[in-house]
């Protein structure tokens, strides 16, 4: 399927591992100009080197963290001065850590939200002017299922994941004004290195195939080049009328009727 997103600029956060990084190797390969940024430089540079590999496509970096205003602005600047435009965002950054409710302080809750919940509304805000000048722009959010799914042991997570859905949606409503596609896409297990450890600790010498296979339906955890395929059909023009939706991809992993 021809996704038509040759000559587009795109941002991603958490550009430098995992679903970031697919998603950021594979708009390369359709065509579209790419801003990765991240708070690592060693790991932002190979993904680089990986997204620069596919047809010569335009690819940069920027060192930042999201839970600073000021590089976020840097990071949109960046991107209207080397592309021109903005037309894609994908909002990836920032994970959130579990552990026993009782024994998690407020500064660890604080620390968490301020980087996966408020790195998107930081990132959203400062795009939106920019696509608002276009007339055009798609945001898509990368969640989670820990907000499908309450946990008590991933509370922090699982908390945040539900407000970015509600985000998402109110997002949708205010970018509709401005000509703006909001989308949110929430994965389940997706074997990036963060779940492999996971996945070590919990099979502690054990299975560690066995534990993999019991984590969806499917008998495997997902692949993020899966996800970024998700991602990038979101942010094309062949999703054009998908707006406001939360779009789960888990191998059946929630049984809920919701999500």
């Amino acid at each position: 399927m021809e996704l038509g997103l040759g000559g587009k600029a795109a941002i991603v956060t958490g550009g430098s591992k995992g679903i970031g990084r697919a998603t950021a190797i594979g708009l390369a390969a359709e065509g579209a100009s790419v801003l990765v940024c991240a708070r690592g430089r060693e790991a932002l540079d190979e993904t680089v080197k990986l997204a620069r590999g596919r047809d010569g496509a335009r690819v940069e970096a920027i060192q930042a963290d999201l839970n600073k205003p000021e590089d976020v602005k840097r990071v949109v600047a960046r991107c209207v001065e080397a592309f021109g435009k903005i037309d894609i965002l994908v909002n990836n950054a920032g994970s959130a850590r579990p552990g026993d409710f009782q024994k998690l302080t407020d500064d660890e809750w604080l620390e968490d939200w301020n980087l996966k919940f408020f790195g998107y509304v930081r990132t959203a805000r400062e795009v939106l002017p920019q696509m608002d000048r276009q007339g055009h722009g798609v945001v898509v959010n990368v969640i989670g299922t820990g907000g499908l799914i309450p946990t008590g042991g991933y509370m922090i997570g699982g908390s945040a994941n539900a407000a970015l859905n509600h985000f998402t949606k109110a997002l949708a409503n205010e970018g509709s004004k401005h000509g703006v596609r909001v989308v949110g896409v929430n994965p389940g297990p997706i074997f990036t290195d963060r779940l492999r450890l996971f996945t070590e600790r919990r099979a502690a010498g054990g299975n560690m195939d066995e534990v993999l296979k019991r984590m969806t339906p499917l008998g495997r955890p997902g692949k993020a080049e899966e996800v970024a395929d998700l991602v990038m059909f979101l942010a094309s023009d062949r999703a054009a009328f998908i707006h406001g939706a939360n779009i789960t991809i888990d191998g059946g992993a929630n049984p809920g009727l919701i999500g």
